[in-house]
């Protein structure tokens, strides 16, 4: 899941260079801000990360009103708090948001599974940083490109059904735990069997 979340990454940016190529052009009127930019990214990471909400810059009140830029979760839950990504749109950003992510959003009781922080500052210019634990993966031009994956509408209740069962307040851990297993196989044989088309 780990690689595949990397490259998901990767083609989201990608996909936004090549979806949106004047991203970057604005008249002088025009003032582009990193909200603009997270709008359209996460419309690109949620082409792939398709089974979760994605939500922009929601304040969270027990966090002294902190807020991720992006995020990918099942809403009214934190047990499927999947990915939360921090952008920038500087060239000389020191990457700080980095140890934002490992700090406020990937402890209890968050517990985002994974974090990207993302800084694009031009075309085809960016620096992208998948997190997942203690581990960090950059994101360069080695990772794989991974097309758009195929759902039809069987698969999407699939994935329905057990993002709602994570939201049921009866479950154990073992069971959430066993429902987001379940998730992760299904996602990984999406993705595998669309490489095979």
């Amino acid at each position: 899941m780990d690689e595949l979340i990397k490259n998901i990454v990767y083609s989201s940016i990608i996909n936004l260079f090549k979806n949106q190529p004047d991203i970057f052009e604005n008249t002088d009127q025009t003032n582009f801000t990193e909200w603009n930019l997270s709008y359209h990214l996460s419309n690109e990471i949620a082409k792939y990360i398709f089974w979760l909400n994605v939500d922009l810059d929601v304040t969270k009140r027990n966090y002294q009103n902190r807020r991720p830029d992006i995020i990918f979760h099942k809403r009214n839950t934190n047990a499927l708090n999947f990915l939360v990504v921090e952008l920038k749109k500087s060239k000389n950003d020191n990457a700080s948001d980095i140890n934002k992510i490992i700090e406020d959003w990937m402890r209890k009781p968050l517990n985002y599974r994974y974090g990207v922080y993302i800084n694009i500052w031009g075309k085809g210019k960016y620096r992208a940083v998948v997190l997942k634990g203690v581990q960090r993966y950059e994101v360069t031009e080695s990772c794989n490109y991974v097309k758009m994956p195929k759902i039809n509408n069987h698969l999407l209740m699939q994935y329905q059904k057990l993002t709602n069962d994570i939201s049921s307040k009866k479950n154990s851990e073992n069971t959430l735990n066993e429902i987001i297993n379940l998730i992760d196989n299904i996602v990984l044989r999406t993705y595998e069997s669309n490489l095979s088309i």
